[in-house]
């Protein structure tokens, strides 16, 4: 009530004034007096000069507005670009967990580590870097932004807006900025462990195995795999305790075909279909001469060696071919005979 009051009375004395003003402005001497002013042309080039500062003063209000609002509009892009590299980097770091998974003994582990090198290299080709207020704007970003994403980069969009990044050649700070702040920053590294075992801290030979594994337990195809020689680099320990251990179990979800020179893996993981090939030579001739040939059976399947027949496959049984061609076959089918408790032949 008291401010309807006081707003009443300012009202009522503005109306005042003006009913005042009203009764000067018909006196002749006012007339007169604003006729001589008309007059006048001292008054006259005032007037033209205030006239012109007036209009002067309207641009620099439309300028310092037009300046005001991209003020605004440059902190409300610095604040939202801020805001995508820590959100970046939040989505990194969701991304090295969601593919982080585990079958088994294999686990594979992503890490998303800041390219601090790319950056520092990017800057370092750009920006001069004679003063030591310039070297630090290379270190301050490539040493920070991993931790502090939305401080490091607004440090530096403040120093890119303000014209005190002194850039080489062509480049310009708009230039520098866009490329450093719109490249991927980050990199992934991936870790496989076997048992506790870092891959790159093994043995040629089990790193061979993992990949086996790796390439078995993680796929989902069901169609038939070709393995080469898994045994190569693996002492016969790792072969028996792991390799044909982990075949025995493997081969009930997916037919495995197996080149090997080692009885081990196919007389310990029971092999249910033995290949044997030849290649047609003098001392071991394939019949009719043809050049390649190939039989086929069971481990069981024995025959003693008919030196008679002319076909060097023909001439024994599947079990002879393994002791005589693969490395340690007679031992092997000593040991699997010892386990299954089976009368040596």
């Amino acid at each position: 009530m008291a401010i309807e009051y006081k707003l009443s009375r300012v009202i009522a004395k503005k109306a005042e004034i003006q009913s005042i003003k009203n009764v000067h402005i018909e006196k002749d001497i006012y007339k007169k007096g604003q006729k001589q002013l008309e007059d006048n042309q001292a008054v006259i080039e005032i007037k033209k000069r205030l006239e012109a500062e007036i209009s002067k003063l309207d641009i620099f209000d439309k300028k310092n507005g037009e300046l005001l609002k991209k003020q605004t509009e440059l902190k409300s892009t610095v604040k939202a670009i801020c805001s995508i590299h820590q959100e970046f980097k939040d989505e990194a770091n969701k991304l090295s967990t969601s593919l982080k998974f585990k079958e088994s003994d294999l686990q594979v582990t992503m890490f998303s580590i800041f390219h601090n090198t790319r950056v520092e290299n990017v800057l370092a080709e750009q920006l001069l870097q004679r003063s030591n207020e310039q070297k630090r704007v290379v270190t301050n970003f490539s040493e920070q932004y991993a931790e502090q994403p939305i401080e490091t980069v607004k440090n530096f969009l403040a120093l890119a807006t303000s014209s005190q990044l002194q850039c080489k050649g062509s480049h310009t700070a708009q230039s520098v900025a866009t490329q450093v702040l719109s490249s991927n920053t980050y990199i992934q590294s991936y870790e496989l462990t076997y048992q506790e075992d870092n891959f790159h801290q093994m043995s040629q030979g089990k790193q061979a195995f993992v990949i086996l594994k790796l390439l078995l337990e993680f796929s989902e195809k069901t169609c038939p795999i070709l393995i080469d020689q898994p045994e190569d680099s693996l002492d016969n320990r790792a072969i028996y305790n792991e390799l044909v251990e982990y075949l025995k179990n493997k081969k009930r979800d997916r037919q495995i075909i197996l080149v090997t020179h080692n009885s081990n893996v196919v007389v310990s993981a029971d092999a249910e279909q033995i290949i044997v090939a030849n290649q047609n030579g003098i001392k071991l001739p394939n019949g009719n001469n043809i050049k390649f040939q190939y039989v086929t059976g069971s481990i069981e399947h024995s025959k003693i060696k008919n030196d008679s027949e002319k076909s060097v496959l023909l001439s024994q049984g599947i079990r002879e071919h393994i002791c005589e061609v693969l490395e340690g076959g007679n031992e092997a089918f000593k040991k699997r005979e010892q386990k299954y408790q089976l009368s040596d032949r």
